[in-house]
């Protein structure tokens, strides 16, 4: 079909954003080309008791499946349409474009209405220059003890206290219990084998003022309201536990890999200095991040958004807990939309600015890169999958790479202020 015979058929209607339509509307004689190119192709492929595939008479075909000439006829239409406005107004569309309000009466009119979304276009503008504070963060002896209690305390361990101690609040009780109403227990009431941790509230008010001073194998009796009743608990002591924080001794030194208490101070300030400069370098790079955006605002995609926004979420509900019934969807998608336009937005000007500055990427950084990686794998298989994972998503981690470069000169280029903390 030769769309240049109606290209004034086709009108732009309005631009949002980078959301663009266009209405195309194609009269009879028009329509008529398309119809005839649309049912000479349905001929070579449909069939019909006693005519050969290619054979069946074009006026059958017409009268006998208006239903697949209508597709057949806007479908031709519409392609050769987008692509006619893509080479016209320059378009970058990023997904599909979109049909809709579509108008169509056979050998009469077609009416119909294609959106695009399309790449954001600026002039990136503000990556030159652009201030920023690094606050460093110099660690002190405090921090280092303060990391090593934190040691020992995940390190912690409970044990059984003396026979014949009673519970404090210092103590874990392990216990059972039964609740009853009107003398009566209550069916599924029963816990086996709870840990109460004597230090924090509980779920059931009065359960540790209950088994406070008592000793293993004792019972006792209380009453506290459970939903909107009241109910009277019985409840048994089956184990009485202290926490054990181990000590910084000759044991520790050894499972650590140090010689003495010094050494291993300064492998804690080593780790410590190395995760606050990494803290340091992100929340610096965050800062240019934002200087950026700021600085070059953009329409976006919505469609994009949304995609986006999808996958946080995917990522997010694979953290989560399966059985999280306080999760809820469209609470966390409005939550992370922001986010998502944030990387939008980012990673479109970082494109602009690449192909400003001629920034690119090749086989060589792809190989550095896939170097890298293989590096940190051990075995065979690993490394076949690392290799096939580079090959598929080739484009997709150029793509990284360049942004990762032009991050880098933007840094370079920034007049970066020194702030110790």
């Amino acid at each position: 079909m030769n769309i240049l015979g109606f290209r004034d058929r086709i009108k732009k209607m309005k631009q949002e954003g980078c959301v663009f339509t266009f209405a195309v509307n194609i009269n009879s004689s028009e329509l008529a080309q398309i119809t005839e190119s649309a049912l000479v192709r349905l001929q070579a492929v449909v069939s019909l008791p006693g005519f050969r595939v290619g054979k069946v008479p074009i006026a059958m075909i017409k009268g006998q499946f208006p239903s697949m000439v209508k597709d057949e006829v806007i479908e031709a239409a519409a392609k050769a349409v987008i692509t006619e406005i893509i080479k016209e107004h320059k378009l970058t569309p990023v997904v599909s474009p979109g049909i809709k309000n579509l108008r169509y009466e056979q050998d009469k009119t077609l009416y119909f209405e294609v959106q695009f979304e399309c790449n954001p276009q600026i002039e990136p503008r503000g990556y030159d220059k652009i201030s920023a504070t690094r606050k460093t963060h110099k660690v002190t002896e405090e921090d280092v003890e303060k990391y090593l209690k934190q040691v020992c305390e995940y390190n912690a361990y409970l044990k059984p206290v003396p026979d014949g101690e009673g519970v404090s609040g210092a103590h874990y009780v392990i216990v059972d219990y039964d609740a009853f109403e009107n003398g009566v227990k209550v069916e599924g009431s029963s816990v086996k084998g709870e840990i109460v941790d004597m230090a924090s509230p509980q779920t059931i008010a009065g359960l540790a003022q209950a088994v406070s001073g008592t000793k293993k194998g004792e019972t006792r009796e209380f009453d506290a309201p459970f939903g909107d009743k009241k109910m009277r608990f019985s409840v048994t002591v089956k184990e009485i536990k202290q926490k054990v924080v181990p000590e910084i001794d000759d044991n520790f030194l050894k499972e650590a890999g140090v010689a003495n208490v010094e050494e291993l101070k300064a492998n804690v300030c080593r780790l410590l200095e190395k995760s606050e400069a990494e803290k340091t370098e992100k929340d610096l790079l965050s800062q240019m991040e934002d200087a950026l955006i700021k600085a070059n605002p953009m329409p976006l995609p919505p469609t994009l958004v949304h995609q986006e926004t999808r996958e946080l979420l995917e990522l997010m509900k694979k953290r989560m807990p399966a059985d999280n019934e306080n999760f809820r969807e469209e609470t966390f998608l409005e939550k992370l939309k922001p986010v998502a336009e944030r990387n939008l937005s980012l990673a479109f000007l970082l494109h602009h600015i690449a192909r400003k500055e001629n920034i690119n990427a090749g086989d060589a950084e792809l190989k550095a890169e896939l170097d890298m990686a293989l590096s940190r794998l051990n075995t065979a298989e690993e490394k076949a999958k690392a290799r096939e994972l580079f090959e598929n998503r080739r484009d997709y981690i150029l793509a990284s790479i360049v942004e990762n470069k032009t991050m880098d000169m933007v840094k370079s280029k920034a007049v970066i202020k020194e702030e110790t903390r």
